[in-house]
C-alpha cells in the first residue's frame, strides 16, 4: 500500500477510542475503591473478581480475534465487530458506573465483564484496522501516535467530569459517574458512526483465516511477537499492581483524595499532548528503543513515588512525578500498536496469511490480564498484610502495601525494558519484509493475469 492516509481518515479512525478509554480510566484504579468503600465489597473479593475477569479475557480475547480476522460483510471485517462491541458497552456502563450500597459483588461483576468484552470487541478489531491502513513503517508510527492520542483525550474528558460546576466537591462519587456514563453513551454513538462511515476497509487479504489450532502455533513460532508479549505481560501486570492500589495511596497514604480530579486531569493532559510527538519520535530512532526507553522512565518514576512523603509538599510532588510517568507511557501505547503492525507482516512473510487480528489480541489479552491480574494480585498482597482502607495502616502493612504498588513493578518494568532493546525487528529489518511482501504480491498479480 506505502500511501499517505489522509490526517482527516486517521482522526475518524481514531475517534471511537476517546469513549472506550473513558471506560480505561476508572476501571482498575478508581472503581474498584468505590466499590469498596460505597458498596462494602472487601477489597479480597474483588481481587479475585478481577482476576476471574481476566479469566474470560483469556477466551473471549483470541477468539474474537479469530473471528474478526474470519468475518465477510459488506462494511468489511472490522467495523461490525466495531458496533457490536460499542452497543455493549452503552448497556455495560449504565450499570457500572453506577455503584451503591445495594450494588454488590455479583452486580459488580456482572457489570464489570458486560464492558470488559464491549471493549475487547472494539479494540481488537480497531487495533488490527492500523497494520491494514497502511503498511509504511513510519506512517504505522503518525497512526499509531493520533491513536494514542485519542486514548489521552478519553482520560482528560473523565477526568474533566468531577469539575463540572453542578458537583459539590473535585472527588470522583457515584453522582460523578453516572453522569459520565451519559457521556460515554453519547460519544460512542457518535464517533463510532463517523469511523463506519469515513474509514476505508484498507486492505484485505482475501485468503481463509486459519483455524484455532493453526493460528496458536503461527503465534508461537513467532519470535518477535514472543519477546512483545512478554513486554506487554511484564509492564502491563506492573501498571496493573500500580492502578490497584492508586486509589489507597493517594486518599490513604498521602491524605490527597479531593485531589484525584487534578492530578488525573494533568496527567491526561500531558499524555494527549505528546502522543503525536511520540509517533514522531519512534519513526526516527526506532521504535523498540523508544518502548526501552519509555519502561526505564516508569521505574524512575515509581522509585519517585516511593520517596514522597505525606505533608504540604505531596501534591506538587506527586504531580511533577505522575505528569512524567504519563509522557512515557504516551511513548509505550505509540509503540506498543506500531510495533505489532510490523510483526503482523513478519508473519505474514512466514506464513502467507495475513492475521492482524490474531495480533493485536495479543495486546488487549496482557494488557487486561496483565492489569486485572495485577490489580488483583496487589489486592490480595495488601489485604494478607493486613491493609485496611478505611482505618490507619502501619508497620508491616504499610511495608506489604509498598511491596506490592512499587516493589514488583519495579522489577517487572526492568525486565520489560531488556527485551525492549533487544526486539529484531528494526527499521532497516522491516523494510526487508515489505520488500518481499511486494515482490510476491507482484508475482502472484503477474501470474493471475498471466
Amino acid at each position: 500500500m506505502s500511501r499517505k492516509v489522509p490526517t482527516g481518515t486517521i482522526a475518524a479512525y481514531a475517534a471511537p477510542l476517546v469513549p472506550i478509554w473513558m471506560l480505561h480510566t476508572p476501571a482498575l484504579s478508581i472503581l474498584p475503591g468505590i466499590y469498596a468503600t460505597v458498596s462494602g465489597i472487601d477489597l479480597a473479593t474483588i481481587g479475585v473478581i478481577l482476576m476471574l475477569s481476566r479469566v474470560l479475557d483469556g477466551i473471549t480475547d483470541p477468539l474474537i480475534g479469530l473471528l474478526s480476522d474470519r468475518t465477510n460483510s459488506p462494511i468489511g471485517r472490522r467495523k461490525p465487530w466495531i458496533i457490536a462491541g460499542s452497543l455493549l458497552c452503552i448497556v455495560g456502563v449504565w450499570f457500572w458506573f453506577r455503584p451503591g450500597p445495594d450494588t454488590g459483588a455479583l452486580y459488580f461483576f456482572l457489570a464489570s465483564i458486560a464492558v470488559y468484552v464491549g471493549w475487547t470487541m472494539v479494540e481488537i478489531p480497531h487495533g488490527a484496522w492500523l497494520s491494514e491502513l497502511s503498511d509504511d513503517y513510519r506512517e504505522r508510527s503518525h497512526i499509531s501516535g493520533v491513536r494514542t492520542t485519542a486514548i489521552y483525550l478519553g482520560y482528560v474528558v473523565f477526568w474533566l467530569g468531577p469539575f463540572m460546576p453542578f458537583f459539590a466537591t473535585t472527588e470522583i462519587t457515584p453522582d460523578v459517574t453516572a453522569f459520565l456514563s451519559w457521556v460515554v453513551v453519547a460519544l460512542l454513538l457518535v464517533t463510532v458512526f463517523i469511523t463506519v462511515t469515513r474509514v476505508p476497509v484498507g486492505r484485505v487479504d482475501r485468503k481463509p483465516a486459519p483455524d484455532l489450532k493453526a493460528a496458536i502455533s503461527g503465534l508461537a513460532r513467532n519470535k518477535p511477537a514472543r519477546m512483545l508479549g512478554a513486554i506487554l505481560l511484564c509492564s502491563w501486570l506492573a501498571s496493573g499492581m500500580v492502578a490497584g492500589l492508586y486509589f489507597f495511596y493517594i486518599k490513604n497514604y498521602l491524605q490527597l483524595g479531593d485531589k484525584f480530579g487534578h492530578i488525573g486531569l494533568s496527567v491526561a493532559a500531558i499524555g494527549f499532548v505528546s502522543s503525536s510527538a511520540w509517533g514522531w519520535l519512534g519513526a526516527r530512532i526506532g521504535k523498540h528503543r523508544m518502548l526501552a526507553m519509555c519502561i526505564l522512565s516508569t521505574v524512575i518514576t515509581l522509585l519517585a513515588m516511593a520517596m514522597i512523603r505525606p505533608g504540604p509538599t505531596a501534591f506538587i510532588a506527586l504531580l511533577v512525578v505522575f505528569c512524567l510517568s504519563s509522557f512515557f507511557s504516551a511513548g509505550s501505547t505509540v509503540a506498543y500498536y506500531a510495533l505489532m503492525g510490523d510483526v503482523v507482516d513478519y508473519d505474514e512473510l512466514k506464513t502467507r496469511s495475513h492475521d492482524a487480528a490474531n495480533y493485536f489480541a495479543l495486546i488487549t489479552l496482557f494488557q487486561k490480564v496483565g492489569l486485572g491480574a495485577g490489580v488483583g494480585v496487589a489486592l490480595v498482597i495488601a489485604s494478607s498484610f493486613g491493609f485496611n482502607p478505611n482505618g490507619e495502616n502501619q508497620g508491616l502493612a504499610l511495608a506489604g502495601f509498598f511491596v506490592a504498588f512499587l516493589g514488583v513493578p519495579i522489577v517487572l518494568n526492568s525486565v520489560a525494558t531488556v527485551i525492549a532493546l533487544k526486539f529484531p525487528i528494526t527499521e532497516r529489518r522491516h523494510r526487508l519484509i515489505r520488500k518481499r511482501l511486494d515482490a510476491r504480491a507482484s508475482r502472484k498479480a503477474g501470474a493471475q493475469h498471466a
